[in-house]
């Protein structure tokens, strides 16, 4: 019986366990460089969140009414895609709320 996937090769093993010690060995290096706080990626990610729910989000949530307002307006509107609208204009205006709700629920 002929498995799915062939058997690795012996040398391809040791370059996976090679590259595997090196970047552990790597990894220790760029965590002592960080000096133990977490600042510049709590700022990137708080400008990254910033951006995706502002203005620019905001435009788009218009931009994908209007377009359903038009396949309303030709007939051509299905309540999947009216849904679909819907569901995604909650779900990335109303993410920090769920995220709220489901941290209360387990205790954070």
């Amino acid at each position: 019986m002929t498995s799915m996937f062939p058997a690795p090769r012996s040398g391809a093993i040791t370059r996976f366990a090679l590259a595997g010690l090196t970047l552990a060995l790597l990894m220790g290096e760029a965590f002592a460089q960080s000096s133990g706080t977490l600042a510049p990626v709590q700022s990137t990610l708080t400008t990254l969140v910033t951006a995706l729910t502002g203005p620019i989000a905001t435009s788009l949530a218009i931009l994908a009414v209007i377009a359903c307002g038009f396949l309303a307006w030709s007939g051509r509107l299905t309540w999947g895609i009216a849904g679909s609208v819907i569901f995604g204009i909650v779900l990335v205006f109303g993410s920090a709320q769920i995220v709220q709700f489901f941290q209360s629920a387990v205790g954070k």
